[in-house]
């Protein structure tokens, strides 16, 4: 009983966190009409996973953030309902969006926001370290899982220019 309840609980919490997401990435850029078109030339040669280790408190992922992932800088930190986090590159929509539990303050889902333009490296470092449970190449939907199956990462194409990861930690 307690566990379905936890389940609902879960699924409303990575349902909002979805919503979240697109309002949060489609609000935070800048709202220049002159701003450059995407420059699909930022390609990475190497995919960094954003933390994702069940548990993880604010100031670990600030620390890992600052040491791991330079590129990104902490644009927002939230506290209300839950608390969020949300770093980004400076360069368009690129960032990374962490949720925290507003009960004990750790770390339940991750959202990154990558360039298309990197989906096949994402996808191979995703491949290399989970096991695949579905795919679908033609629509960017993949679905991943780690070996004792509490973590659970997906992606999904919400634009021509962006896809997301996102990493949902099972309780």
């Amino acid at each position: 009983r307690k566990v379905m309840k936890m389940k609902k609980y879960l699924s409303i919490a990575i349902l909002l966190m979805m919503m979240a997401s697109l309002v949060v990435f489609t609000s935070c850029g800048n709202d220049d009409p002159m701003e450059e078109v995407e420059s699909p030339e930022t390609k990475l040669d190497v995919w960094t996973e954003p933390y994702h280790i069940m548990g993880a408190n604010v100031d670990e992922i600030k620390s890992y953030m600052a040491q791991s992932m330079k590129r990104y800088r902490q644009v927002a930190e939230t506290s209300g309902d839950n608390i969020q986090l949300t770093f980004m590159t400076g360069q368009g929509s690129e960032g990374v969006l962490y949720s925290f539990s507003r009960l004990d303050g750790s770390l339940y889902s991750v959202i990154d926001t990558e360039r298309s333009v990197n989906r096949g490296l994402v996808i191979d470092y995703l491949k290399k370290h989970y096991t695949l449970v579905s795919a679908d190449e033609a629509s960017l939907q993949y679905c991943f899982t780690n070996q004792d199956k509490s973590m659970v990462i997906t992606t999904m194409k919400i634009s021509d220019f962006y896809f997301n990861v996102n990493y949902s930690l099972v309780y």
